[in-house]
């Protein structure tokens, strides 16, 4: 049920997701879809848990290939946050303005987003981590709204820049 709500998000906006357009997706009955998800608020917050399960999911296995040593999690944030646009980024942004009018369903995000600023500092600087995190948060957002002002080019010099940014030794 969770991949047809993305779907109906992905194809026709987070406005259209209605718990009708997800029974209609998975091809069952609404009754079905309420037996899980008695409301869209319901259905809203366990996509927002899932997209927070994949991050953390891709976060743990990012830094699992790099070198224990101060940074790793940092490090593997970046990566893992500026590799190219999914279906994920963009079921995040469609979510956002979904729930806008409902912040108790941000809850999920809220939690996750301060678990993994404590995480990715754990072992860095503060003001390293905190720059290299809205860097990197500033990032994904202008090019998930297609409003980077940045060439490809530049794009690029600016993740080399935040990747040794979350390297032991770097200067904030």
């Amino acid at each position: 049920m969770l991949d047809a709500a993305q779907a109906v998000v992905l194809r026709a906006g987070a406005a259209r997701l209605t718990l009708d357009a997800v029974a209609k997706r998975a091809g069952m009955s609404k009754g079905g879809v309420m037996y899980n998800f008695p409301s869209k608020a319901a259905l809203l917050e366990a996509m927002i848990e899932r997209l927070v399960a994949r991050n953390v999911s891709a976060h743990a296995a990012g830094t699992a290939k790099l070198p224990d040593r101060p940074g790793r999690s940092l490090k593997a944030y970046v990566m893992n946050s500026v590799r190219a646009l999914d279906d994920d980024d963009r079921v995040s942004a469609a979510l956002l303005a979904a729930v806008a009018n409902d912040p108790a369903l941000l809850e999920p995000a809220a939690r996750y987003f301060a678990q993994r600023f404590a995480s990715i500092s754990r072992d860095v600087p503060f003001e390293r981590a905190a720059l290299v995190h809205l860097a990197t948060e500033g990032l994904w957002m202008l090019e998930l709204l297609q409003l980077s002002p940045f060439t490809p080019a530049q794009r690029a010099r600016i993740v080399r820049r935040l990747v040794k940014l979350s390297e032991p030794g770097a200067d904030a």
